[in-house]
């Protein structure tokens, strides 16, 4: 047998201890004459949570395809199953079901009965608390109180002022701010050299220096990240550590090093990076990693979306595939000849608002102006030189043509995709991103309230008409 235990509240509002589970499972086990074969835990995994590769639970099915077992005890079924999703794996299976109190034979229809009725239950109250936490959420912005429930750096949990913590944020917006600024590599490094840790009790990353420099609670104000509104912290708690002048430059200067590194920045190594298009914000995605070191694509701006890096990568390979072994790819390939493109007027036009950034920038410094409207200024003069480097853009070169050029066009589609496909693996990175970039527009749009797995409707592959 296998004994399953994980650590959480059950619906009685008792605590059963990841000890107190293994205790009792044991002292069953030795009443029936059971041998354990192993203890399975996850005592780190919520119950709202996916349990994915690396959990208790990932192994344990996996020991038992192995047939290392043919029944699972747990204290309750509670501690087992939190949806009816998991139960019909148990069930596909073939495993026996044994709690404490009782045993489920999921091999009669009483048993499954028994057992979807409780794993339902459980589904029904994981959902309650979820949708209890965003009404309570709501109701701490709107009366300026900080909804995590984790310790923000700088500060308790009873939002009391830490002096030392205070200062490294203050010396942190400094040094990125400063001319000459620093790297947020390099204020990573001091970060963890001076001994701080993240909110979480882990070393600075990065991604982690990158989110306090964008956290709007340091400047007194609560952020609802899913519409961008602002709340004003209320009360003695909480107390801002640099001004709002500072938070947005430092805001800005964050979002114009994504749009820059779109340009000109370090190489890109993966298909979407600063091609793909966020489905909330439409800023570019970059490549990362998640909690449990998977590859993944997220919103190079604000913390809108993160998604599975290689099955998105697996939907746009195919459907740009899908696109060159068309018989009318040749036409949409072919390309465009436009000499008669006027590029001083918008040379000139980039200049100057290149121009005007650079005048109003010192602004931001100066407290009797108004922030928000020449921080608004500064991104419309943005977004329209991003609009005017696209329409300066070669429309001459094109890296479909390259690749197509000795596909006969009148092939059938079988054999231009055999083609097609030998030629799509032969290319580098560089050009694979070209090609996907000329041919199709990627935009991942955030999950929905609810939703635990992959979604590719949520993955939008749009053609580009040239």
């Amino acid at each position: 047998m296998a004994a399953y235990v994980r650590a959480s509240k059950d619906r009685k509002g008792d605590r059963w201890t990841i000890e107190t589970q293994v205790k009792r499972v044991k002292a069953l086990a030795v009443a029936r004459d059971w041998k354990i074969v192993e203890v399975y835990d996850d005592n780190v995994v919520s119950a709202t949570k996916k349990r994915g590769k690396g959990t208790g639970w990932d192994r344990m099915l996996k020991d038992a395809e192995a047939g290392r077992f043919s029944m699972v005890v747990a204290v309750d079924m509670d501690r087992l199953l939190r949806s009816t999703k998991e139960l019909n794996t148990l069930i596909d299976m073939g495993l026996r079901v044994v709690t404490v109190d009782g045993a489920i034979d999921l091999s009669t229809a009483d048993g499954e009965f028994r057992a979807t009725m409780l794993a339902a239950i459980a589904r029904f109250e994981t959902r309650r608390k979820a949708e209890r936490q965003i009404a309570n959420n709501s109701r701490r912005r709107e009366e300026g109180i900080p909804t995590s429930t984790w310790k923000a750096f700088g500060w308790t949990r009873k939002g009391e002022l830490i002096d030392e913590e205070a200062e490294a944020v203050k010396k942190a917006f400094s040094s990125f701010l400063g001319d000459p600024s620093l790297s947020i590599r390099r204020i990573r490094e001091d970060l963890n050299k001076a001994g701080h840790k993240t909110a979480r009790g882990s070393e600075f990353s990065v991604d982690a220096v990158r989110y306090l420099l964008a956290n709007p609670l340091y400047a007194g104000y609560i952020k609802h990240y899913k519409s961008g509104e602002l709340y004003p912290v209320q009360g003695d708690k909480f107390q801002a550590i640099v001004s709002e002048q500072t938070w947005r430059a430092a805001v800005l200067k964050l979002e114009d090093n994504v749009r820059r590194a779109a340009k000109q920045g370090n190489q890109p190594k993966y298909l979407l990076s600063t091609i793909g298009l966020c489905g909330k914000c439409r800023a570019t995605l970059v490549a990362s990693t998640n909690g449990r070191k998977q590859p993944t694509y997220r919103c190079g701006n604000q913390f809108h979306l993160t998604r599975q890096r290689e099955p998105v990568d697996v939907m746009v390979e195919e459907a740009v595939l899908t696109r060159l072994s068309a018989e009318d790819v040749h036409a949409l390939v072919t390309p465009q000849q436009d000499p008669e493109v006027d590029r001083k007027a918008p040379l000139s036009e980039r200049k100057a608002l290149v121009e005007r950034i650079e005048e109003l920038t010192p602004f931001l410094a100066d407290f009797t102006q108004p922030v928000k409207n020449i921080t608004e200024g500064l991104g419309l003069a943005h977004k329209r030189i991003n609009e005017i480097d696209s329409t300066l853009l070669d429309r001459s070169v094109s890296v479909g043509a390259d690749l197509l050029a000795d596909v006969d066009a009148p092939a059938g589609e079988e054999a231009r995709r055999a083609i097609v496909e030998a030629k799509w693996e032969s290319l580098d990175m560089d050009r694979k991103r070209m090609l996907v970039d000329e041919l199709v527009t990627v935009t991942i749009d955030p999950i929905r309230p609810g939703h635990v797995k992959f979604d590719p409707d949520l993955i939008r592959i749009e053609p580009r008409r040239r």
